[in-house]
């Protein structure tokens, strides 16, 4: 779990080469590997039984004198950076793992792991995984076993004089036995001076009433609700409330009301799958920064009236009709429609209210058929499954970004010299169509050209073109292959990313048969990705932690060199030329046939390895 938790945190995975020792010697005596060894994380190796072994490692533990606990802690924290960092920052690791559960095991990693632990404050309380560790046991006692743990949790950290800076209730079993001890918690949480709430009740027949007291917190900063029931007449006083998530929540415009009238700091605020409400008014929140309404069943009218919002972001289903009106909201930025009752006069009225939006998402909008986006200011778009969307004029010379998924090309272009980034995802493509019958499909396909023939003199860009069985990696516009598939992706990559950054991304998430590289004669490329390919280590030593997550040189199992080609505009395994340079520019095209090791059977190996004791 903690590996997890540390790999949300960073991105960079470190590995190691060496053979890994099963034990070291401390004055004398033999201690386990799993002992001293960093976690699964820590340094970038994997313990050999990783956190099924906590146990077994906390007796070892104890069985040691003190002398040789202090020798063991100093030798772990030496070769351990993950605990040299800040303890905040650590603090930060610890909040996500799930449980509060799988953070207090790791107070058994060395002294100072456990002096972070104790005065971690943010306590995580899953009923569901916390029944499920003590084994199989009747409902009766598996509850009992969950609300023993917890108040003696909460017990111990108010023995230590710790304040909470967030309690998380995750109730998967609720009943009215369950509640009384939810509201105590609650209230203790309160009387400490919590500052987030996140409670998620599963809905098996009635709601959980919230305590009153939840509502008169003066130092609550964050609520997060899901499955609960907010009374219309509660009196609410939050002075300090921020954020407020209401999800499957039953809410009417009155409780609204209340919350905008004693919560003026809101800044994010959101509604998913909540009932009861037909109409949503937001005014008076001069610091509302973002509002998000997703499926909300029965609302019919949203209206924001909020000078400095910044974020906008609505999902509703084609049954759904809701009259959106963010007239007053001429500060807009980030713009996210899943709306399919949208036409395309409504669109362009919204699109003229905010001259300054920044990013631009459409997706589902099946009601729009012909629009313009003419923006100056903006800079990411997304149009994703408007089916019935037939043209899409875009005027916007400082686009960096642009995504779109759908089976046909209704978008063109006027001045895209700003693009950097680009994806195409095409379901299905009939490429024999465009040879053969032209028609809708050659028209596609010549906007695509226009678009990549204004794009191949901007300096470093890339193109990376997928389908089921191949990727074809093209070091810049100049010439294009297309493979003659029906799935076809395409994505053009900015200048600042290597290819060797984009040849390890791709082969991670992506394991094609047939490898491409068109690039120009004098490239270095080609002579990388060979060397990558052929010369690789048949065991590789890069990856030590989880067999599902190593890199792809764990699982490729053979290459072979299918085609090595330079020239202007031939062909390659049936490819179509798009793009034919200049005649005096020569391009070489390398392909290689790749076959790959199954994750299965990488398991399996992995498994017979270690009873082996490789």
């Amino acid at each position: 779990m903690l590996r997890r938790a540390l790999q949300k945190s960073s991105r960079k995975k470190m590995c190691t080469g060496e053979k890994k020792k099963d034990s070291v010697s401390v004055d004398e005596r033999t201690i386990p590997m799993d002992l001293v060894s960093q976690t699964p994380t820590v340094c970038g190796k994997r313990t050999r039984r990783g956190f099924n072994t906590i146990d077994k490692t906390i007796g070892q533990r104890r069985k040691l004198s003190e002398e040789h606990l202090d020798k063991l802690d100093r030798r772990v924290e030496s070769r351990d950076l993950i605990s040299q960092l800040p303890e905040y920052i650590i603090h930060h690791i610890l909040s996500f793992l799930n449980d509060t559960k799988d953070a207090a095991r790791t107070s058994i990693l060395s002294r100072k792991w456990r002096q972070i632990w104790t005065s971690f404050s943010v306590l995580i309380f899953d009923q569901h995984k916390i029944q499920q560790q003590e084994g199989r046991q009747d409902i009766r006692n598996m509850k009992r076993a969950f609300t023993d743990f917890v108040d003696n949790s909460l017990k111990s950290h108010l023995e230590r004089k710790l304040s909470i800076q967030k309690l998380v209730l995750h109730i998967t079993r609720y009943d009215f036995e369950l509640a009384t001890h939810m509201e105590q918690w609650i209230n203790i949480a309160i009387e400490n001076n919590m500052k987030e709430l996140d409670l998620h009740v599963v809905k098996k027949s009635k709601r959980y009433k919230l305590p009153p007291t939840i509502f008169a917190s003066k130092t609550i900063t964050g609520l997060r609700l899901h499955g609960c029931m907010l009374k219309s007449h509660c009196d609410i006083k939050l002075p300090k409330l921020q954020k407020l998530y209401l999800r499957k929540v039953c809410v009417d415009q009155q409780i609204i009301d209340n919350l905008i009238s004693s919560c003026p700091l809101i800044e994010d605020l959101r509604f998913i799958h909540c009932t009861g409400l037909k109409v949503l008014r937001v005014s008076g929140l001069l610091k509302l920064d973002r509002v998000e309404v997703h499926h909300c069943h029965g609302l019919e009218e949203i209206e924001v009236k909020a000078p400095y919002l910044q974020t906008f972001w609505y999902c509703g289903k084609e049954s759904m009709h809701c009259k959106i009106d963010l007239v007053a909201c001429f500060s807009l930025k980030r713009l996210t429609l899943e709306d399919g009752n949208m036409t395309d006069e409504m669109f362009q009225d919204r699109l003229a209210s905010f001259p300054f939006l920044e990013k631009l998402d459409l997706s589902k909008c099946n009601n729009l058929k012909n629009i313009t986006i003419s923006s100056v200011w903006l800079r990411r778009l997304v149009l994703r499954g408007c089916k019935n969307l037939v043209e899409a004029d875009i005027d916007a010379p400082n686009l960096f970004s642009f995504e779109f998924k759908g089976d046909k090309m209704p978008f063109s272009f006027s001045n895209p010299l700003s693009l950097k980034e680009a994806k195409f995802s095409f379901e299905p493509v009939h490429i024999h169509s465009y040879n053969h019958h032209g028609g809708e499909d050659a028209l596609w396909f010549a906007r695509l050209r226009k678009l990549l023939e204004k794009l191949k003199h901007s300096n470093g860009l890339k193109l990376v073109v997928r389908s089921r069985k191949n990727v074809i990696i093209h070091e810049n516009l100049e010439e294009i292959l297309l493979p003659p598939q029906s799935d076809l992706k395409l994505e053009i990559i900015k200048p600042s990313m290597g290819l060797e950054d984009i040849l390890d991304n791709l082969l991670r998430t992506w394991h094609p048969e047939i490898l491409s590289v068109v690039s120009s004669s004098s490239s270095e490329f080609p002579k990388f990705v060979h060397e990558k390919m052929m010369h690789r280590e048949e065991n590789p030593h890069c990856c030590t932690y989880n067999t599902r997550n190593k890199c792809w040189r764990h699982f490729l199992k053979g290459v072979k060199i299918e085609n090595i080609e330079a020239a202007a505009g031939r062909r390659t395994f049936g490819w179509i030329p798009w793009l034919k340079s200049s005649p005096t520019v020569l391009h070489q095209t390398t392909s290689y046939r790749l076959s790959w090791e199954s994750v299965e059977c990488m398991l399996s190996k992995w498994r017979m390895m270690r009873l082996l004791n490789i």
